[in-house]
């Protein structure tokens, strides 16, 4: 009977722990002083690794590219801060 309890209860918190690993955009891309280079800063929750927000930058670098023109992209660089959790990346976009 435990042991059922025990099934139930983790299968009733998995929505809860699946919604902790994620990461959420910033504000937006913010141009630097090179040409067609940007920053975004993905902020990310305890759960969630640079893997995800590695991802979510590559989501918005695509929507980002088809809004300005841009041919292809490239992260540059990446910063971990962790507090807020956050990655920061520099991405360079070419047209």
């Amino acid at each position: 009977m435990k042991r059922i309890l025990l099934i139930a209860a983790v299968f009733g918190l998995f929505p809860f722990i699946q919604g902790c690993a994620t990461a959420t955009y910033g504000k937006a891309f913010e141009q630097t002083q090179t040409q067609g280079q940007y920053t975004a800063k993905i902020f990310t929750n305890a759960f969630a690794s640079q893997k995800e927000a590695t991802e979510r930058v590559n989501e918005e670098s695509k929507k980002f590219m088809a809004e300005k023109g841009y041919k292809s992209y490239k992260i540059i660089s990446t910063k971990v801060d962790t507090f807020p959790s956050a990655v920061t990346f520099v991405v360079q976009f070419t047209k």
